[in-house]
C-alpha cells in the first residue's frame, strides 16, 4: 500500500491559513499584539538613546584650556572654559597653579591633562611617574631642545633607546629613561662615556 505525496502549493497553502485564521481569530489579534509590542519597544530605546546623547552635550564641564601653545619647558597660560562633558578627555587637571611648566608639548586650545604638567620641583619635575632622570655631559650637544626624544648609547651599545630631555643645565644634560635603563646610563655618565643621540618624531 502506497500514498501519494500531496505537495502545498502556495495558493493552497494561503488558502489553509486562511481558513485557520476565519476559525481562530485570536491569532490574528495575537500575532497584531506581539507586533505592536515589539515595535513599541524598539521605539522606546531609541527614545532613551537619544535622552542620554542629549543630556550628554547638555551637562557641561568647567574644564583648563591652554590660551597660547606651550613647549615643555614654558609655562603654561591658560583659562577656565565650560563646554560639553562629553568632549571632555580623562584626566584633567583640576587645577593649575601659577608659574605652571608644561612637561609636553601642548597646543592652543587644547583641554589641560594632569599628564601635560610637571609634578614638583627640579630636574625630574617634567618625567613621567616612575622614570628616573640622569645628568648625561655630551661635549657635543650644545642647548638642546627641552621634551625631545633621544637615545642614549655607549661603546657601540644602545642603553636606552626610549629617552628624553627634561632639563638643561648648561653643559649638563638631564635625561628621562625608564627604571630598568638608569643604572647602565649612570655608570656611563659618570665615565663620561654616554652619547646623546636625536631620535625621529615617533
Amino acid at each position: 500500500m502506497s500514498f501519494a505525496r500531496r505537495e502545498l502549493s502556495p495558493a493552497r497553502l494561503g488558502r489553509n491559513v486562511r481558513l485557520v485564521l476565519a476559525r481562530r481569530p485570536w491569532i490574528r489579534w495575537l500575532a497584531v499584539g506581539i507586533i505592536a509590542a515589539v515595535a513599541g519597544i524598539s521605539v522606546h530605546a531609541q527614545l532613551q538613546s537619544l535622552d542620554a546623547a542629549q543630556a550628554a552635550w547638555t551637562e557641561q564641564r568647567r574644564v583648563p584650556v591652554a590660551t597660547a601653545a606651550a613647549s615643555p619647558g614654558d609655562v603654561l597660560t591658560w583659562e577656565w572654559r565650560t563646554l560639553p562633558a562629553v568632549g571632555v578627555p580623562d584626566g584633567v587637571a583640576p587645577g593649575i597653579s601659577a608659574g605652571t611648566v608644561a612637561r609636553q608639548r601642548v597646543g592652543a586650545g587644547e583641554i589641560i591633562v594632569r599628564a601635560d604638567l610637571t609634578v614638583g620641583a627640579g630636574p625630574a619635575a617634567g618625567a613621567a611617574s616612575g622614570n628616573v632622570v640622569v645628568p648625561v655631559s655630551d661635549p657635543l650637544l650644545t642647548e638642546p631642545p627641552i621634551g625631545v626624544d633621544v637615545a642614549i648609547y655607549s661603546d657601540g651599545l644602545v642603553l636606552a633607546d626610549d629617552a628624553r630631555i627634561v632639563h638643561v643645565d648648561g653643559p649638563v644634560v638631564f635625561v628621562e629613561v625608564n627604571a630598568a635603563s638608569a643604572p647602565m646610563v649612570a655608570a656611563a655618565a659618570q665615565t663620561r662615556q654616554a652619547s646623546i643621540a636625536f631620535v625621529a618624531p615617533r
